[in-house]
C-alpha cells in the first residue's frame, strides 16, 4: 500500500488526482492526521484522474495511503494560499507517466509535470504576468485539457501554481468522450479579479463540438460560475465545426471583443464578436468574418489574437494567427502562423502589412497582450503539430518572451530585455575567438553577432551528438539546417530577401531561439533530445565581424520544490 508523508500549516490545501485502478470500482485515499483526525477521499468509477481537495484545519503530518488494486493516483501537490504566488506548489507525487525528467528546457517556460501546448489567458496585475496553458497532468501526451498556471515578474523564471481549470467531469468520467477546456484569454475587471473565457470542447456533440464559455476567478487561483456565452453558428454559408479560441479585448470604439478562430469553404476565418456589457460576460453579438486566410478547405484558423501599437505603431493593430493544417508547397514546412498589421476600427480590420511570425515554424499558437512597462509582448508554443504523435510523449516549452514593434514599416518581435536577467559569465568577447570552436557550457548560451555589411554571406554550424543544425545566409537568403535522425524529408526552413546584419541567438537545451536583426526575422526550432549543443562554429571569416559577444546562461528559476 503506498504511502506518503504531508507537512501541512493550517489551512494548507492539498490537491490529489485519482481514478479507479479498474473498471467498474470506486477510488479511496485515507488521510490520517497526526492529531488523530481522519479523512477520506473518494470518487466513483471514472475513465481518467479527477481532483479531490483537503484543507489542513492545523499544523502536522497527514499521511496519505491507498490500496493500489482498487486506487490508482497520479500526482498529489500541496501549497500554502497566502505564499502561493511566491512558494509555488509542493510537488509530492508524480508517476513515470506524467513526472519532467528535468533534462530539457532550463530556460524556458515549461509545465513541472505533464503535456503542455498553447500559452492562454496571458495577463499582468502589479507587475506580476500569469501564463497560462494548455495542459494534461497525467501523461506527457496530449488528452482531455485542462488549464496550467505558472507567474513571474520577469516573464523567465517562474513559479509554478496549482492547476487551474479542469474540464468538465463527463468528460472524465467517460472514455468515448474527448474534449477538454482549451484555449482562451483572460480580462481584468476593476478589481483586478479575472474574467475567463474559453472553449469547451466534446467531440461528436450535437449541434455543435465547440462552444464559448465565460467564468470569474476571484482568487487567481480557480474559477467558478461557468456558463456559456456563444453556442450558436454565425449564419455564414459553408462554415465548418471548428469554432474556438476566443480572444477578448477592449476595441478601439470601446467596446467588448471577441476574435474566434474557424474556417468555411474557402479556408480559415476569423470570426469577429462584440458586446456593449460592462465587464463583457454578457450579450455578444456576431459581427462579421474579420479576416480570411484562401486555402483548401478544412484548414482553420487557430489562436486568432489583436494588440494595439505603440511608438511609431500608434494607430495601427496587430492580428495573430495559425494555421492548423497548411502546407507551404514550396519549402513543406506546416502549420505556418502570421503576424498581419493594420487598421483596426473595431469593425473592419484594413491590412497593410503580412509577416510570417517565425520561418522555423516552432512557434505555434503566440497569444499576445498588454505589459504596463513593456507594451504589447507575447508568447508561443515552442513546437509544431505535425510533429506530435498521441501515441508518444512528447516535452515542450514556451518560446521566450517576443515584444511587438513597428518601426521604419516593419515589424519587429525580438525578445523581451529581462532575457538579459538570465546572462552568468563572458564567454566570447570578440570575433577572433570564432576561429576556434567555441564550447557552450551546459548547453545554455546567448550569442549576438553583428557583420560589418548586412549582405555577407556567412555559415555557422551547432555541435550535437544526434542532429545536424546550422545556420546560413547566402545571397540574401537565411536558412536554418535541421537534420534529425532517421528523417528521410525534411522541409525546407529559409527567410527569402533576409540579408542579415545582426544576430541573437539562444541555446537551451532542445531548444534554439533565432532572432535575425532584432527580431525582423525569427527562427524556432525544438530539437527532441536530452543532449545539449556542445559548441558552435563560426564557418566564415571572422574578420567579416564588427561584433562577436557571448554569454553562458543560468538556468531560469522554477518553484514548485519538490520535496
Amino acid at each position: 500500500m503506498p504511502t506518503l508523508e504531508i507537512k501541512l500549516l493550517p489551512g494548507d490545501i492539498v490537491d490529489l488526482w485519482a481514478r479507479p485502478a479498474r473498471g467498474g470500482c470506486r477510488w479511496k485515499v485515507t488521510l490520517d492526521h497526526d492529531s488523530d483526525a481522519y479523512t477520506e477521499l473518494a470518487g466513483e468509477n471514472s475513465d481518467d484522474f479527477q481532483r479531490a481537495s483537503y484543507r489542513a484545519r492545523m499544523a502536522g503530518t497527514v499521511t496519505a495511503s491507498w490500496a493500489e488494486d482498487s486506487t490508482t493516483v497520479s500526482l498529489v501537490y500541496a501549497y500554502t494560499p497566502a505564499r502561493v504566488f511566491t512558494d509555488g506548489v509542493r510537488l509530492l507525487w508524480t508517476t513515470d507517466e506524467n513526472k519532467n525528467g528535468g533534462k530539457r528546457y532550463h530556460l524556458h517556460l515549461q509545465p513541472p509535470w505533464g503535456w503542455m501546448n498553447d500559452p492562454n489567458g496571458l495577463v499582468e496585475v502589479h507587475g506580476v504576468c500569469h501564463a497560462f496553458y494548455q495542459h494534461y497532468p497525467h501523461a506527457r501526451r496530449w488528452n482531455t485539457m485542462h488549464w496550467g498556471h505558472a507567474v513571474s515578474s520577469n516573464l523567465i523564471d517562474w513559479v509554478h501554481l496549482p492547476i487551474f481549470l479542469d474540464p468538465r467531469p463527463a468528460l472524465l468520467a467517460d472514455d468515448l468522450k474527448t474534449g477538454g477546456a482549451f484555449s482562451g484569454s483572460i480580462t481584468l475587471a476593476e478589481d483586478s479579479s479575472f474574467r475567463v473565457f474559453y472553449t469547451d470542447r466534446e467531440d461528436d456533440r450535437l449541434p455543435n463540438w465547440e462552444w464559448q464559455i465565460a467564468a470569474h476567478s476571484a482568487d487567481k487561483l480557480c474559477v467558478d460560475g461557468a456558463r456559456p456565452i456563444i453556442t450558436e453558428r454565425p449564419p455564414l454559408p459553408g462554415l465548418r465545426r471548428d469554432m474556438r479560441d476566443p480572444y477578448v479585448f477592449r476595441g478601439p470604439d470601446g467596446l467588448w471583443k471577441l476574435l474566434l478562430g474557424g474556417g468555411d469553404a474557402n479556408g480559415g476565418l476569423i470570426l469577429l464578436y462584440e458586446s456593449e456589457h460592462p465587464d463583457g460576460t454578457d450579450g455578444w453579438r456576431f459581427v462579421s468574418p474579420l479576416h480570411s486566410e484562401p486555402m483548401r478547405p478544412g484548414i482553420p484558423v487557430e489562436c486568432p489574437c489583436m494588440m494595439a501599437l505603440e511608438g511609431e505603431g500608434a494607430g495601427l493593430h496587430v492580428l495573430v494567427f495559425g494555421l492548423l493544417g497548411q502546407r507551404d508547397e514550396i519549402t513543406r514546412r506546416r502549420n505556418l502562423s502570421y503576424a498581419l498589421v493594420g487598421r483596426f476600427d473595431g469593425k473592419r480590420f484594413e491590412v497593410i502589412a503580412r509577416r510570417e511570425l517565425d520561418f522555423a515554424t516552432d512557434s505555434y499558437a503566440f497569444q499576445g497582450f498588454h505589459h504596463g512597462n513593456h507594451g504589447p509582448i507575447g508568447l508561443a508554443w515552442a513546437a509544431n503539430w505535425t510533429d506530435v504523435f498521441k501515441d508518444r510523449d512528447y516535452p515542450t516549452a514556451m518560446t521566450f518572451p517576443r515584444r511587438l514593434i513597428w518601426r521604419d514599416g516593419n515589424l519587429f518581435t525580438p525578445p523581451l530585455e529581462t532575457v538579459k536577467d538570465l546572462r552568468e559569465a563572458s564567454i566570447l568577447e570578440q570575433p577572433s575567438q570564432l576561429t576556434e570552436p567555441l564550447d557552450l557550457p551546459r548547453g545554455l548560451a546567448e550569442i549576438e553577432l553583428e557583420f560589418a555589411a548586412r549582405d555577407t554571406d556567412f555559415a555557422i554550424e551547432f555541435e550535437h551528438p544526434t542532429y545536424h543544425l546550422g545556420l546560413v545566409s547566402k545571397a540574401g537568403q537565411l536558412e536554418l539546417l535541421f537534420d534529425p535522425p532517421g528523417t528521410r524529408s525534411v522541409p525546407r526552413y529559409s527567410a527569402d530577401g533576409a540579408a542579415v546584419r545582426k544576430l541573437r541567438i539562444f541555446i537551451d537545451v532542445g531548444l534554439i531561439e533565432i532572432y535575425a536583426d532584432d527580431g525582423r526575422c525569427c527562427a524556432t526550432k525544438r530539437i527532441d533530445s536530452d543532449e545539449p549543443v556542445t559548441a558552435l562554429h563560426f564557418l566564415t571569416n571572422p574578420a567579416t565581424l564588427a561584433v562577436a559577444r557571448g554569454w553562458a546562461l543560468r538556468p531560469a528559476a522554477f518553484i514548485p520544490i519538490e520535496l
